[in-house]
């Protein structure tokens, strides 16, 4: 007892102790130097300061870790920053392009002044001739409130060269300024000087009105950004000034109305006045500009957006109006005509109908939720290039079956409407499309029914009288119905000769005929057909040289095998709206040598690799595979068939687009399918004997953007080669020899 005792009372000695020099290091901290771990070490232990001990806190964790301001090292010295300056001095003498960007300069560094002088070029720094003018000027997200009047002297190129003793304009040649994340509150007269300027980068600044009295005499510029500034109230007349304006990027302010002479900018592409406070717009005048852009979201637009007596917007592809208090676009009972249009944003607005779009032709994304929209307008159905539509939140209670007839609709969004049948909330475009389907009237019969009687009665009359059938007619494949029906019963005429006793099926079949067309067209089209007769295909090829065989239009489920008795002759095969399905519709091989023409469109097939596998046609010049499932493309469609020049694949389901499948055509669309990128390399298989036309419209990815799609091919390609690595752009240009383009590769949207 008397062992545990003292036990006990040693312990809570030593814990008194810990408490005193707890408190007694308390106090001392307060006094004591933190000395860095960086200092020189000496032999001497005297010669170390003493360190803050460690003194843990009672609410918090303290490891005695010293607490930094700059963890990351972000907080640069000046000395360092000049540093950063004179490198990319360096690199813009010889590339003409001067990135100063996000460095945290509050001024612009004088040392660009001197740039070119002989004493501010280093060892490293390229000699004197070797140096470029400056082009560019990128200074975004620093900190600059005012640019010096010095930097951008206001001196005329005439006065510069007179004077000999002066150090010239250094920014007398920039073609771009890119100044957006600052915090300018005004612009250095000299700026007006810049003749050659064509594009303007402002955005992000605390630019007022007053800032267009130095831009509208920029009268070079085609590019113009002043977007999230502090502009307000009526726009600048003066901005009228800019008549080679082709891009005004004025959103993120608080402009209330365009002047009356806007229309004096009669080049302007993309007009962007998004989150501003318009309440009207002057489409009379917007009407009559080049406009192809247009972005209107987030103002105070109110009842009809477009009341001027506007009947067309010739050249306008994309409108935004979403987020805004429209309840028409144009006066009820009226239409706007919209050609080139493809895209319309209306997204939460008041509107409660849509106009006639049946001008809309171009249309490939109509999104027009959380409205008040109550039925689908008027020419909606006749949109054959409609990809997307977006009607969800609205009034609707009914859907049209005729969207079933939409074939290129992917993408239909009905969520939040009254819908009469629930069922469609919850159902996938094709479930829906399946589902109407079967609501649609049946089509117009193939052929008239009293002029379907006269033929079967004539084509009896005519058995009766000659058992054997002529040269070019033969019997119809096994399967099909006797084309004598019930309707003879009533639809014959009274002078038509008496039925036929009642014979045998391989008579019936026998007494058939399949007419052969002028040219060797055999057109089994629209007859319900999901077989070919061998026995009548050996007849016909014994009989008539066959040169096309039209079979659209009917249930075939596989590439019927009767064609090989065609095979020496045939040379255009048609198997569109079938029932193809996936990658079954070739299981077996099929030699058709003579074979240039292909079509297979409108099926479910979801891939040609049976076509490369199975299909031995060495001659097949054209495939169109449009309206189907395919993902991709196969590598060696060149390989297997190579006089392949025309690939028509539009409306499918592609993803990429890899150059290497499209080696050697000369014709291929893709447009609407879901490609998210195109290779820059594509544009290296133009020139001589190469690629002549390429549509790939409607697809997902965003550059290049469709102002350069709508150029045409030869643009397209040269905006893509214009992304391609140097020594392949060098290695094409010498496959093309000397002269080959004459085109530039580096333009750009």
């Amino acid at each position: 007892m008397e062992a545990s005792r003292k036990s006990s009372t040693a312990l809570r000695e030593q814990i008194a102790q810990a408490k005193a020099a707890k408190r007694a290091a308390a106090k001392k901290a307060p006094d004591l130097d933190l000395v860095p771990d960086s200092l020189a070490v000496t032999d001497d232990p005297k010669s170390f300061p003493l360190k803050s001990p460690i003194v843990p806190a009672d609410n918090s964790f303290d490891f005695g870790i010293a607490v930094t301001h700059d963890p990351f090292n972000t907080q640069r010295t000046q000395s360092a920053k000049n540093k950063i300056v004179q490198q990319r001095l360096g690199d813009a003498r010889s590339s003409g392009r001067l990135n100063i960007a996000a460095m945290g300069l509050s001024v612009m560094p004088v040392e660009v002044l001197k740039m070119y002088d002989a004493e501010m070029m280093g060892t490293n720094d390229g000699s004197w001739a070797e140096s470029v003018d400056l082009t560019r000027l990128i200074a975004a997200d620093n900190e600059m409130e005012l640019i010096d009047d010095s930097i951008f002297p206001d001196v005329t190129a005439d006065d510069l060269a007179a004077d000999e003793d002066g150090n010239g304009n250094v920014f007398g040649g920039l073609d771009t300024i890119d100044l957006h994340g600052n915090l300018l509150i005004s612009l250095p007269v000299g700026l007006r000087q810049l003749r050659l300027l064509t594009s303007l980068n402002l955005t992000n600044n605390r630019l007022a009105n007053n800032c267009f009295e130095v831009i509208s005499q920029l009268t070079s510029l085609r590019d113009l950004k002043l977007a999230n500034n502090l502009l307000y109230g009526p726009l600048d007349p003066s901005v009228s000034n800019l008549q080679n304006l082709e891009i005004f990027d004025i959103h993120g302010n608080n402009v209330s109305t365009l002047p009356t002479n806007f229309g004096n900018l009669e080049r302007l592409r993309i007009l962007n006045l998004a989150e501003n406070s318009f309440e009207l717009l002057p489409f009379g005048i917007l009407s009559q500009m080049p406009l192809t852009e247009l972005n209107l979201k987030k103002n105070k637009l109110v009842k009809t957006l477009i009341e001027d007596d506007v009947e067309a917007l010739p050249k306008l592809q994309s409108i935004d109006i979403s987020c805004n208090q429209i309840t028409h676009i144009v006066a009820p009972g009226t239409t706007v005509s919209l050609p080139a249009l493809y895209q319309l944003s209306a997204s939460m607005n008041r509107l409660k109908a849509l106009p006639d779009v049946s001008s809309w032709s171009s249309l490939l994304t109509l999104t027009a939720d959380e409205n008040s929209i109550s039925e689908f307008p008027e020419g909606f159905f006749s949109l054959e290039k409609l990809r997307h539509v977006d009607f969800s939140a609205n009034d609707i209670r009914i859907i049209p079956p005729e969207i079933a007839r939409m074939d290129n609709l992917a993408m239909i969004r009905l969520s939040g409407n009254p819908l009469r049948d629930k069922k469609f909330i919850s159902a996938t475009t094709e479930e829906l499309k399946d589902a109407l389907a079967a609501r649609l009237e049946p089509p117009p019969p193939y052929d008239d029914v009293t002029s379907t009687a006269h033929t079967i009665a004539a084509a009896i009359a005519d058995d009766a009288k000659a058992p054997e059938p002529p040269t070019k007619e033969v019997a119809p494949e096994e399967g099909e119905h006797d084309s004598r029906s019930d309707m003879d019963d009533f639809a014959t005429p009274p002078t038509s000769a008496p039925h036929s006793p009642a014979r045998s099926r391989s008579h019936t079949l026998s007494s058939q005929t399949w007419p052969i067309k002028n040219g060797g067209l055999l057109d089994r089209s629209g007859t319900q057909s999901s077989s070919l007769h061998p026995v009548v295909c050996s007849k016909i090829a014994a009989a008539t040289r066959v040169t096309e065989i039209q079979l659209h239009h009917n249930l075939f489920a596989t590439f019927p095998e009767s064609l090989t008795f065609f095979a020496n002759t045939l040379t255009a095969l048609s198997l569109a709206h079938n029932k193809l399905v996936g990658e079954t519709y070739l299981p077996e091989e099929l030699e058709l040598p003579a074979l240039r023409e292909l079509n297979l469109m409108n099926n479910h097939i979801t891939s040609l690799t049976p076509l490369t596998v199975n299909l031995r046609s060495p001659q097949l010049e054209k495939v169109d595979v449009s309206l189907n499932r395919i993902t991709a493309l196969p590598t060696d469609l060149r390989i297997v068939f190579p006089r392949l020049s025309v690939m028509l694949i539009a409306n499918n389901h592609l993803i990429e687009l890899d150059p290497e499948s499209i080696r050697g055509l000369q014709v291929v669309d893709a447009n609407n399918n879901d490609i998210a990128h195109l290779n820059p390399k594509i544009g290296l298989l133009g020139g001589n004997g190469g690629l002549r036309q390429l549509d790939v419209s409607g697809n997902r990815f965003r550059v290049p953007r469709f102002s350069v799609l709508e150029r045409g091919t030869d643009a397209t390609l040269r905006w893509l080669r214009g992304r391609v690595p140097v020594a392949e752009m060098a290695s094409w240009k010498e496959g093309q020899g000397e002269g080959g383009q004459g085109d530039s590769d580096d333009d750009v949207d």
